[in-house]
């Protein structure tokens, strides 16, 4: 599943494309996916695009008075296509004959769920194979409620030494990396960089927030938003951004120093990194690096 830095660069590729568009049509092949009221229409088409932004794992179009709010799930793909260039972002759409689809040429396919037409005859597809993905309308009241719903994110200012001490206070008993995880404290963080984020700070993951001294808080403090930044630098781990024939793999999986590296060498000291369950996760650390 995309997560901050995904998103985050997907939301920059699409930002550029999409604003000041104007919304013409929408066609929706999907209800599970398509979560928006036939009578709601009227508040999308027609619609300028103000932006394009992030909130938390989540994409938000900005509309003025509504926001368009969707989630990519575990095997959702947007792809952006007008008559010189494509930029997709999430999981690429891999068919039973092994082929991988995402360059354009056979779209819409029969995992598109919802395309976007705009004023230009450009198009924008949401692809899921599983349909885990969704699309919500927001009127701008509700999104307020939603936004204050989530966490603050760990990139912005307001994400300080302060705020995550008083966070993490409340809850001693839960493990640290469980503590990460929980969208409605901190926005935007799952599996891989938690797990990055602990190994970055020297923390085993499985640890209670209890156990954890002072400094060792500001470590893991400093290092949420370096390992974020970072991973953005390199266009994340998961995403794909198709700007040909051909799909270009986000290149953090390159920096990644124990996610999805069971059994292998730490990159740091040697030792094999390690993996257990953790709250339903796999979780991974390296026992000499983090304590």
């Amino acid at each position: 599943m995309p997560e901050l830095p995904e998103v985050e660069t997907i939301v920059r590729d699409l930002n550029n494309q999409l604003k000041n568009k104007k919304i013409l049509a929408i066609e929706s092949r999907d209800k599970k996916v398509w979560q928006v009221a036939a009578g709601e229409l009227k508040n999308i088409l027609g619609k300028k695009i103000n932006a394009v932004k992030r909130r938390a794992k989540m994409i938000v179009i900005d509309l003025g008075e509504r926001y368009l709010i969707m989630h990519l799930k575990m095997t959702g793909q947007l792809v952006y296509k007008n008559k010189v260039s494509l930029i997709a972002g999430g999981q690429p759409t891999r068919l039973p004959d092994g082929q991988v689809r995402g360059e354009g040429k056979e779209l819409p396919n029969r995992f598109t769920r919802v395309i976007f037409k705009f004023n230009d005859r450009s198009a924008l597809y949401f692809n899921d194979v599983r349909r885990f993905g969704w699309i919500k309308l927001a009127a701008r009241d509700k999104f307020i409620e939603f936004n204050g719903s989530l966490g603050l994110e760990p990139l912005s200012s307001d994400f300080t030494l302060e705020y995550f001490n008083k966070i993490l206070s409340p809850r001693p008993k839960t493990s640290i990396k469980q503590a990460l995880l929980e969208q409605k404290y901190i926005a935007g963080i799952g599996n891989i960089y938690a797990d990055e984020a602990l190994f970055a700070a020297g923390i085993k993951p499985f640890r209670r927030v209890k156990t954890l001294k002072p400094a060792e808080i500001k470590k893991l403090w400093l290092a949420i938003p370096k390992v974020l930044r970072s991973a953005i630098k390199h266009r994340g781990t998961s995403f794909n951004d198709y700007v040909d024939a051909q799909g270009e793999t986000g290149n953090f999986i390159k920096y990644l120093k124990v996610y999805g590296r069971a059994r292998e060498d730490c990159k740091n000291c040697g030792q094999p990194v390690k993996k257990i369950k953790l709250g339903g996760r796999g979780t991974h650390w390296c026992d000499n690096c983090q304590k």
